[in-house]
């Protein structure tokens, strides 16, 4: 974000306001005190080399290089100087130190604190230090203490008593090992690097552990110096002027990928664009957290690297390595886009015998990131230190980041359902299903030309009417006018688009809602029948693509187990007032070392959220065995054939009295095909193997007591039943 005066302005007093007017435009600068922070201290005064107009512009000001030009120290850019001071709340008496010294900032830090505070600013560099010294005196500013260290260990005097309330790095630093340094409610605010790409984060120290709660910012420091300097650990593939680097990570062999890099890539299209004008860093982010063996490809400029096509621009690649074969993320320009800056399409390059398979699991991770977590709030970061400084080791952990002092993990948050604002002419649609995992669908009358749709399964609902206040409004009153059903909860779902037979686009409000009645009892005022169908059954139905995706999808997003109720309606339709038993999947995989296999829950689960659990799922339109094979696919990329599945345990279980009962299968499979892979990540976040001796303490309980009654010979178990 360069800019300069459009003017030639020779008085700094008139530059400062203008800069500050700008900032305050692009709303860097949101509150008072900042704005009279940046009105008050003369940056012209820490920047003696540069021209006034230079020194005013919204851009750094390099003070200090190597002898090969890499500048070691500079004044930052004002309007991310301003986005950090925002970020880190500082009031009048707090105790603030900053790591990354130039002299400006601390001006402006000192302006925040006022004569009550005080405000340390370090640097190794003793150079940078002396130049901070004199050029705050020179400012008025002679109360700041500067301090010469190295910022990897703080020297204990200059941190006070309690900690500091406020700590602002301003280098790129790897690692955050000032937690300790930090009063508990203490704000840290730092150019933080995850696997190579930076972040201005800003965290309040909660309980010993650092917890974000700011947008990130994408921004770029100096290099941190010292011990605390990162390593890119960067590998170069032999032949190819090809450079791989895993900066958080386990770096791989690359010897192995020189026959690879020398064939035309595969390619895989995701689907998935971007404007040209759009940041996806947060993708990118993503990916680095969510794949094994990720790291940043860069090809070097004078290479003339063909197969590498387009090469990599001015930031590396994102790239997988999955043994002799690798993958990268690139783009292409599909069109011109509505602001006719460009169109980009995501899309994988594969290299290497097995590079097709490696593109498609980045590209499916692409297409979770859209479908999840694009349109979400910003991902949360959480430091927490290294139990007992433990250094960091091979397994991968998705979206945690194993530092020396810290390790640093990243929630996505899901992507919320967003409120439904449909046009006057948008339809609403009812999705009612039961607590057998079923969907009520409407037979249509077959009045071609009359009627949408005619003669095929879909949805209750209907068009807006002017008495309608709400589409909330709107579908209640198609239920009631055409079947008599009047639901207590409804809860919008999401908005469908299908297409009129005049060929418009509508919009069409879904809402979602339980009941557990019989559809005879129902008097039905349009169309021929009411039915329920599982989604497994809606193939055989005379029904629209989009009416059984969305069928689908909903089903997906329920909880894959959970303790509902049966209703008095469903317990009076039973035979005999009994009540049906769920029925669901697990299996239970051992490896020959005794070791078997959990699944960590994603933190948003409606069921055991965070928590460990065998591979599972509930039976369709299937049999038990036919559903545990699509589970082991879809979930986790192993393949099994039917003859190598065996049952090994059943457990009946009940979480409280009243509760739908759950019969639950495990299934051995003594042979399977593949390693587990997060094919679903939205729903488990990491797959491992436990020694059934020491089990993880946060483990489903029927899923320990399946787990012990498999180990000594049990067929049979039950949890949870009044004894």
């Amino acid at each position: 974000m360069t800019t300069s005066p459009t003017t030639d302005v020779s008085d700094a007093s008139e530059l400062r306001r203008r800069l500050v007017e700008q900032l305050q435009t692009a709303q860097h600068i949101r509150s008072a005190a900042v704005e009279r922070a940046f009105r008050t201290v003369p940056r012209h005064t820490f920047a003696p080399e540069a021209t006034l107009s230079a020194a005013y512009a919204d851009d750094i000001v390099a003070t200090r290089r190597r002898d090969d030009g890499t500048v070691t120290s500079s004044i930052s850019a004002p309007w991310l100087q301003a986005d950090m001071l925002e970020a880190a709340r500082i009031q009048p008496g707090h105790r603030v130190l900053e790591i990354g010294s130039g002299g400006y900032n601390a001006a402006l830090i000192a302006e925040l604190v006022g004569p009550a505070g005080h405000v340390t600013t370090l640097d190794i560099d003793p150079a940078v230090t002396d130049r901070a010294a004199c050029f705050l005196a020179e400012a008025g500013y002679e109360a700041v203490d500067v301090v010469t260290a190295d910022a990897e260990h703080l020297p204990d005097e200059i941190v006070p008593a309690g900690g500091f309330d406020a700590i602002i790095v301003t280098v790129d630093t790897w690692d955050l090992p000032w937690i300790d340094a930090l009063a508990e409610g203490g704000r840290l605010v730092a150019p933080l690097r995850l696997h190579g790409y930076h972040w201005a984060i800003g965290f309040t120290k909660t309980q010993g552990v650092l917890r974000s709660d700011e947008p990130l910012v994408v921004c770029g420091f100096v290099a941190m110096q010292g011990d605390g300097a990162w390593n890119r650990n960067r590998r170069t593939v032999p032949g190819t002027g090809v450079h791989l680097s895993w900066e958080d990570g386990t770096p791989l062999p690359v010897d192995q990928l020189t026959s690879a890099l020398t064939r035309e890539p595969t390619v895989t299209r995701t689907g998935i664009t971007v404007g040209g004008q759009e940041p996806f860093d947060l993708l990118q982010l993503y990916l680095a957290g969510a794949l094994p063996g990720f790291c940043r490809l860069e090809a070097e400029p004078d290479s003339n690297h063909q197969i590498l096509n387009p090469p990599p621009a001015h930031w590396p690649a994102a790239a997988i390595v999955r043994g002799t074969s690798l993958a990268r993320l690139t783009h292409e320009r599909i069109s011109d886009g509505d602001d006719g800056k460009g169109r980009y399409e995501f899309v994988v390059q594969g290299y290497g015998e097995q590079g097709h398979v490696a593109a498609q699991e980045m590209a499916e991770r692409v297409e979770s990131w859209h479908r999840l977590h694009r349109s979400a709030r910003c991902p949360l970061v959480t430091v927490r230190p290294a139990v007992g400084g433990a250094p960091a080791g091979p397994e991968h952990r998705p979206h945690v980041f194993a530092k020396k002092h810290t390790r640093v993990t990243v929630d996505w948050p899901i992507a919320p359902v967003a409120a439904v604002r449909a046009p006057e002419t948008a339809n609403a649609s009812a999705l009612i299903y039961n607590d057998r995992g079923e969907y009520l669908l409407h037979l249509r009358d077959h009045f071609p030309g009359q009627i949408w749709e005619p003669g095929m399964w879909s949805l209750l609902g209907g068009g807006r009417e002017p008495q309608d206040a709400t589409l909330d409004a709107t579908v209640r009153r198609e239920l009631s006018e055409e079947v008599g059903l009047d639901l207590a909860v409804l809860t919008p779902f999401g908005t469908e688009y299908a297409t009129d037979d005049a060929g418009a686009t509508v919009p069409i409000a879904i809402y979602a809602g339980r009941w557990n009645g019989d559809p005879r009892d129902l008097h039905l005022t349009e169309g021929v029948m009411l039915a329920w169908f599982a989604p497994g059954d809606l193939h055989r139905l005379r029904i629209a693509d989009s009416t059984s995706d969305l069928v689908r999808r909903h089903a997906a997003s329920l909880p894959m187990t959970g303790s509902e109720p049966a209703s008095e309606e469903e317990r009076r339709a039973s035979p005999r007032g009994t009540v049906l038993n769920i029925v669901g999947v697990h299996l239970y995989l051992e490896r020959p070392d005794g070791t078997v296999l959990l699944g960590l829950r994603h933190p948003s689960s409606a069921f055991a959220p965070s928590t460990w659990h065998a591979l599972a799922g509930h039976c369709e339109q299937e049999n038990a065995i036919a559903c545990l094979i699509r589970e082991a696919r879809e979930e986790a990329g192993l393949h099994i054939e039917r003859e190598d599945v065996e049952l090994v345990h059943v457990v009946h279980h009940i979480d409280r009295a009243g509760d739908r009962p759950r019969m639950g299968l495990f299934f051995r499979a003594r042979t399977w095909r593949g390693e587990p892979e997060l094919r679903e990540p939205d729903k488990c976040t990491q797959w491992k193997f436990w020694d059934p001796t020491a089990l993880p303490d946060d483990l489903v309980p029927y899923t320990r007591t399946a787990i012990e009654g498999i180990r000594n010979g049990k067929l049979y178990s039950e949890t949870g039943w009044p004894t």
